[in-house]
């Protein structure tokens, strides 16, 4: 089937939506700290458990969702994504103990693994190699847009009404919209198992033969391993340090990041286009450009004598790291084949998940005995490699590796 540019577009804003809820799920926990030390008696590790147990269950759950996703309804899969994860943040809203909240962490994460990766691949197919990397884009915008809205209405929600009847609302409304993702994705037939042929698929190991996909990997751990210690600590960390309240502390430990990697993807997209027509590597080299420059802001965030320089290498470290994230998913998906593409995804995301989560525990196990800073430091280290890892894939292997686009 092939697709009006409006109709191609329109699926986009629908699921703009549902991405912008996912992460206002995730992110809403992480201002909530000071309510589940007091009430669940929650202890330093165990909140860093409340990042790492999300993503090693959506770890574990991204390549099953890849290999449903290359095979079932795309939109149907979407949809039931949401309805699953709206049950699972109204767990964690009736969480009567630390391992009860971890749980429902643990289940939202089920739910929402199956997300990302159909949604990715969904819009891929949807759109030609025109419009790709661009809906890829501003879908994704929908994440940061997403984080510091979970982050305000997870601290402001917790002082009005409290913690858990945040959660409630949050699940109320996803479960809602639902029902208006259905609706609205209803006949695109190019979502379907059928439209990518099941029959005569690529080899599943021709994916783990490409060196330009396992360089992406190798980058993409390193992204997440420093986004989520980011996610998770920042907020309580600013509320500890500059004595702010939970939702003024949830909205500057989310806002000047992803403000600034919200503008980094408007930058980042067509700066990718043009240096992918200059050169078969082009969009390579941004991500691998961004993922150097924004490293060492990390450590910055961190060591800044105030709450004016926090903010200032907050900005620092989103803007370039938008630049990666604006062509991770559009290089990535030109270097596998169509007929693999959810998988492809979802192992990626798995691989970010895992050290996302490695990284969000290690701080909260270790924050009384190192100082954050060198905790932060270490992993701006582990991007600057990373960046390295990714340059040499520009330059040896990925014109070799790029597939067909049609």
């Amino acid at each position: 089937m092939t697709f009006a540019w409006n109709n191609a577009w329109r699926a986009v804003v629908f699921l703009w939506a549902a991405f912008f809820l996912a992460y206002m799920s995730r992110q809403a926990v992480s201002s909530t700290f000071a309510g589940l030390r007091a009430d669940l008696g929650f202890t330093e590790a165990q909140l860093g458990l409340v990042g790492a147990v999300f993503l090693w269950t959506y770890a574990v759950i991204n390549p099953l969702a890849g290999l449903m996703g290359d095979r079932m309804h795309k939109p149907t899969l979407l949809s039931a994504s949401l309805v699953l994860w709206a049950g699972a943040v109204a767990l964690m809203g009736a969480a009567w103990s630390p391992v009860a909240l971890l749980a429902g962490r643990a289940a939202l994460a089920l739910a929402q693994g199956l997300y990302a990766p159909t949604a990715v691949a969904f819009i891929s197919q949807i759109h030609g190699p025109a419009s790709r990397a661009t809906a890829i884009t501003a879908h994704a915008t929908a994440q940061y847009a997403g984080v510091i809205a979970g982050g305000w209405y997870g601290g402001a929600g917790s002082e009005s009404f409290g913690w858990r009847w945040m959660f409630f609302s949050l699940a109320m409304v996803t479960v809602l919209y639902a029902g208006v993702l259905r609706f609205a994705l209803r006949g695109y037939a190019a979502g379907s198992a059928a439209a990518t042929g099941p029959r005569d698929r690529s080899p599943m190991s021709a994916i783990f033969r490409t060196v330009s996909y396992l360089a992406i990997c190798v980058a993409f751990i390193a992204v997440c391993a420093i986004l989520w210690i980011v996610y998770t600590w920042l907020p309580d960390l600013v509320r500890e340090r500059f004595r702010l309240s939970a939702g003024a502390a949830g909205f500057s430990g989310t806002a000047f990041v992803q403000i600034s990697m919200i503008f980094g993807l408007l930058i980042g997209a067509p700066l990718g286009d043009w240096a992918s027509r200059k050169s078969p590597s082009g969009r390579v080299w941004v991500m691998a450009a961004g993922l150097l420059l924004s490293s060492p802001f990390v450590y910055l965030i961190v060591a800044a004598d105030g709450l004016t320089g926090m903010k200032l290498a907050s900005a620092g470290y989103g803007l370039f790291k938008g630049l990666f994230s604006a062509n991770m998913w559009a290089a990535l998906l030109a270097v596998c084949a169509k007929d693999r593409s959810t998988f492809a995804v979802g192992f990626c995301n798995s691989l970010g998940a895992v050290f996302g989560g490695v990284s969000s525990y290690m701080v909260g196990a270790l924050k009384t005995q190192y100082p954050v800073a060198t905790l932060f430091g270490a992993t701006a280290v582990l991007g600057v490699v990373a960046a390295g890892v990714l340059a040499v894939a520009a330059w040896r292997y990925y014109p070799r590796d790029l597939k067909h686009e049609d």
